[in-house]
């Protein structure tokens, strides 16, 4: 009798049509941010994934599903979206384009033991953004997690933490081991914690619960750039509402992660069902230009184990514009009306490099929106906003609210 292998299995109908709602959901929250839909290969060089996740990450050592092919290739089933995703950007020079958003849905590989909501072909959805390395970055990244649990009625709270730069975590790192060797020299997994002493974080031992709690934290080594951009995320993560902890035990899994990290969580059982955070240099490691990044993949197994059902929304927004800002203290007014059109269903792109108004213009044009947004300290005052139209060149002044008739 055939069958499916181990670890891998049918999605049928009813069950095919929730996830096709959640897809459709999924996919419309990143299109409300101006994110494009990516598609990668499921197959990739090995090399890929070693080079980027570590070599002392467990996917790379154990969980890969790698071999050579007739060529002499040793290529791998992808096992996680962020490492093709960056490769694709390289390939392609999609880091032409000053800030960049991307998304993407699909099935991932790893060999690791089958369980509840765990499998070795697993699916994903994700969202890479490059090019901005300021901490409002961060925070739209959040309110899209944000919002694709509230569209879901999933209660969510997030653990957050820094992991610092290349300035100041290797310092943390070399005090961190030296803890770990006087507290548990003779350990078994002693030799893993010598390459990277992080990984204490990972470990589900009972024994290690009080050790952990001894380590010395992060945030005491972080540099004053890391200290100010961490403290930017939290403050405005709590003035938008982002439910927030702060761990500084988080330490997430792969190589690549920079500055901050992040784990979402569901339910009574406190299920892990987000994950994502910074990773500045991935595309420059990987020899194109020195771009920051920063994303997020949900597992979509374990998330529809917490779903009793998925509502059914309209694929795509009502209309999209491009949210421009005047003024250094308009960013925070401006997420707060994106926010609002977007609980309307439309689309808003900002420039969250908080440039002059006419570079935002510019990456506008880029975007190929029609119509802009134009927000500043008057408009505020006044409880309206500046209208441009990008083809004719001509603007017009209305209400705040009056956008969401046009």
């Amino acid at each position: 009798m055939v069958r499916n292998p181990k670890g891998m299995r049918d999605i049928l109908p009813p069950e095919t049509f929730k996830w096709r709602r959640l897809e459709i959901l999924l996919s419309k929250a990143a299109l409300l941010y101006g994110y494009g839909e990516i598609r990668t290969p499921i197959l990739e060089f090995s090399e890929l994934f070693r080079k980027g996740l570590g070599d002392e990450s467990d996917v790379a050592l154990k969980e890969m599903y790698e071999f050579e092919d007739k060529n002499g290739d040793v290529l791998s089933l992808r096992p996680e979206g962020t490492a093709p995703v960056a490769r694709a950007v390289i390939q392609h020079h999609l880091y032409d384009t000053p800030v960049l958003r991307l998304f993407y849905t699909g099935p991932m590989f790893r060999r690791e033991r089958p369980q509840a909501g765990r499998y070795r072909q697993f699916h994903q959805f994700g969202i890479e953004a490059f090019g901005v390395s300021e901490p409002y970055m961060d925070i739209e990244v959040l309110l899209i997690v944000k919002r694709i649990f509230s569209l879901l009625n999933l209660p969510l709270t997030i653990h957050i933490n820094s992991l610092g730069c290349d300035e100041c975590r290797p310092i943390y790192m070399e005090q961190l081991r030296n803890f770990v060797l006087s507290a548990i020299p003779e350990d078994e997994e002693i030799e893993r914690f010598k390459k990277n002493p992080l990984k204490l974080f990972d470990s589900k031992r009972p024994e290690h619960a009080e050790i952990k709690a001894e380590a010395p934290k992060i945030s005491e080594y972080l540099c004053p750039a890391c200290k100010d951009h961490y403290a930017h995320v939290i403050r405005a993560a709590k003035l938008f509402g982002v439910p927030i902890v702060e761990d500084p035990q988080l330490a997430r899994g792969f190589d690549y992660y920079t500055r901050t990290v992040f784990e979402g969580y569901v339910g009574e059982f406190n299920l892990a069902v987000v994950g994502g955070g910074r990773y500045d240099h991935l595309v420059s490691f990987y020899g194109g230009p020195d771009v920051p990044g920063i994303g997020f993949a949900i597992g979509l197994e374990r998330l529809i184990t917490s779903l009793e059902e998925v509502p059914i929304i309209d694929p795509e927004p009502k209309k999209t514009y491009f949210l421009a800002t005047t003024g250094e203290d308009m960013i925070e007014p401006a997420f707060q009306l994106a926010e609002k059109l977007r609980d309307h269903g439309i689309g808003i792109i900002m420039d969250l490099r908080q440039g002059k108004l006419q570079k935002q213009l510019k990456l506008a044009n880029k975007a190929e929106v029609r119509y802009v947004l134009i927000l500043g300290e008057e408009e505020q005052r006044n409880h309206v906003i500046t209208l441009r139209d990008m083809v004719t060149g001509e603007q017009r002044i209305v209400a705040q609210e009056a956008v969401l008739d046009e």
